[in-house]
């Protein structure tokens, strides 16, 4: 974006020709002087912005709203002296990233797909977990692992790929559930009955596809699910020798040592005791506990595996069923992934004209405008199409059209990670790199094997990623946690689950802050001691901040015992629940819980924990 002129000089220009009073200001000045004295920019001025920031050549001298007539920018309805809607404006912009190519490679990705996990592990994307615990029993074939029900939940996550016209490739990480996979108070048995379902749903349809079948290696990939079937391909003579170079810890040198290998099991048995056979035979290599259990089936046909609890067949496992895998991955979604899903998510769509739907939509989707979010609930959003746009918004609007540093996409977020994957195309497949809170930085594992024993939640080959979470309640929450703890570290837990009071489910974290990403589900979303109890005031709905205030100053322990016998108060603030508990752990004086959903233990007996709800600002309307 270096050949657009940044927004501040464009706007400076502009204003100093519109308004002579701010002439021999600074730039800064000459902007604060326009917004104080027009709260709203017309088309015109905003046409203007636009076609200067993007190099468009007006029409004669300065005729850039004649140029943007013929370039097609301009709804009939939109007059040049007049003030432009959020709608007008979103539509005006829409159109001019299509119609110049800069613009256009930019920003509209030539191509979407979902990558399945296991094509993004062999690429060195990132990897999901598992399927190992641990790799401590690895060399006695003993695999003791996750459940099966932890991978098809952590299947929720999508990692998103867009390439560029401009040569760009860009992964974004989306939580977007199952559709119709309910975790509701009341309609499972078990918090995992869902996902088997789906496991059901798939063994139905597909019976014939119940099979052992790993994602194939592809030329290019950097690792493999199955490193026999490659070593295979290679049609060695057997019995062969193999040389690679070790540490000799007795000499403390390397030495170039010989392998008399007999068979292609025994190459991938030997990988098992650290020697690097496989890459001086050139075959893509694969994590210890993937290489194991590939090996017990083809050596021993062993299929079934231990997990955490139970046990499963690898044949229904999505590793190593590439058939069960794309079904996971392209199973329907409770929200659209591209910028569709923002008409779920904004109450007001449907008011929208339908000429300015799609536009505000893509704008939307790439955070050139934010809709706005409900003062009476945290997780309704509405557009406000009709709303006049301001001088400060256009000057924002504008902004974001040639800086992408100053987007803000609703349900994204550039994440810091807490741990991250340093890809090495060796025996061990690379680093481990976490951020130690002692020292306060990233330090890399010094065990060359390090990141084989890593079986938790998502391990990104990134210090920062791209984090969509589609759950609108966890989706603002998490905004508040990014908000509260901007420098804070996050992290999805998957196959390694956040257990939460009695849910064992996957969650993301930021910072201290962490919760399960199910709005339906009633645990604990926020737990906030009396030192920080003004950090819940972020959390709830704007229009019920101020009694929020009121509470926290007047529900104090006596106050809450005197009002329920079990030391514990819930209160509704618009869509989220507030429970104050008189009876803290740890010396606290009040401990304070943030809820989605009303917990099932107070509907028991609301004599013994009651239940308020209190009343918002009548100002506010939405």
């Amino acid at each position: 974006m270096r050949k657009l002129l940044s927004f501040a000089v464009i706007l400076s220009l502009l204003l100093t020709f519109a308004f002579p009073v701010a002439q021999a200001g600074t730039i800064t000045q000459a902007v604060t002087t326009a917004i104080n004295k027009i709260d709203y920019i017309t088309a015109g001025e905003f046409v203007t912005s636009l076609l200067i920031g993007a190099k468009v050549k007006p029409n004669g001298i300065a005729d850039y709203w004649g140029k943007a007539q013929t370039m097609g920018l301009i709804p009939a309805e939109v007059k040049k002296d007049r003030p432009i809607t959020r709608a007008q404006a979103s539509y005006i912009v829409w159109k001019l990233i299509n119609a110049v190519p800069e613009l256009k490679d930019k920003n509209i990705p030539v191509s979407v797909r979902r990558v399945p996990p296991t094509e993004a592990f062999m690429r060195g994307i990132c990897f999901f977990g598992g399927p190992l615990a641990s790799n401590y029993d690895i060399f006695n074939r003993q695999i003791v692992g996750y459940d099966l029900t932890d991978f098809i939940q952590g299947y929720q996550l999508l990692v998103m790929e867009y390439k560029y016209a401009d040569g760009r490739t860009e992964y974004k990480y989306v939580w977007d559930r199952y559709k119709d996979a309910s975790l509701a108070p009341g309609t499972y048995k078990y918090i995992d009955d869902p996902f088997r379902k789906i496991l059901a749903e798939f063994k139905k349809k597909y019976p014939d596809k119940i099979v052992y079948a790993p994602r194939p290696y592809q030329k290019g990939w950097m690792f493999t699910i199955d490193p026999l079937v490659e070593v295979k391909k290679l049609n060695l003579k057997y019995p062969t020798d193999v040389y690679c170079t070790n540490f000799d810890s007795y000499t403390k040198k390397y030495v170039k040592e010989r392998y008399s290998i007999d068979s292609p099991e025994r190459i991938i048995d030997w990988l098992f005791s650290d020697i690097d056979l496989c890459t001086p035979l050139g075959i893509p290599l694969t994590r210890f506990d993937l290489a194991a259990i590939t090996y017990l089936y083809h050596t021993q046909g062993r299929e079934v595996f231990q997990g955490g609890i139970a046990n499963y067949n690898i044949k229904e496992h999505p590793y190593f069923n590439m058939y069960l895998e794309d079904f996971l991955v392209n199973y329907p979604r409770k929200y659209p992934t591209d910028h569709t899903r923002f008409a779920y998510y904004c109450k007001d769509y449907s008011k929208i004209p339908q000429m300015y739907r799609e536009p505000m939509l893509h704008l939307a989707d790439l955070g050139i405008i934010t809709p706005d979010q409900s003062a009476l609930y945290i997780g309704v959003y509405y557009f406000n199409a009709g709303k006049t746009l301001t001088r400060a918004e256009a000057v924002q609007m504008i902004a974001r059209v040639f800086d992408k540093s100053k987007r803000d996409v609703l349900d994204e977020f550039n994440s810091k990670v807490q741990e991250y994957w340093a890809v090495k195309n060796e025996v061990g497949l690379g680093y481990y790199v976490y951020y130690d809170d002692i020292v306060r930085k990233f330090v890399t594992s010094q065990n060359k094997y390090s990141f084989d024993e890593m079986g938790g939640g998502v391990v990104f080959a990134n210090p920062q990623v791209i984090v969509r979470i589609e759950e609108p309640k966890v989706m603002s929450i998490t905004r508040v946690n990014a908000k509260l703890y901007p420098q804070g570290y996050g992290g999805f837990g998957l196959a390694q689950q956040i257990s939460l009071g009695d849910y064992d489910l996957a969650g993301f974290g930021v910072g201290d802050r962490g919760c399960i990403v199910y709005d339906e589900v009633d645990s604990v979303k926020v737990e906030i001691s009396d030192n920080q109890k003004t950090q819940l005031i972020d959390y709830v709905p704007l229009a019920y901040r101020d009694e929020l205030k009121k509470d926290l100053a007047n529900y104090t322990p006596a106050k809450v015992k005197s009002m329920s016998k079990s030391g514990e108060i819930l209160k509704q603030y618009g869509d989220v629940y507030i429970n104050y508990k008189a009876k803290p752990i740890h010396g606290r004086i009040m401990d304070y819980e943030l809820y989605t959903v009303i917990p099932q233990y107070k509907l028991t007996d609301k004599n013994y924990y009651p239940i308020l709800i209190a009343k918002p600002n009548p100002k506010y309307k939405q």
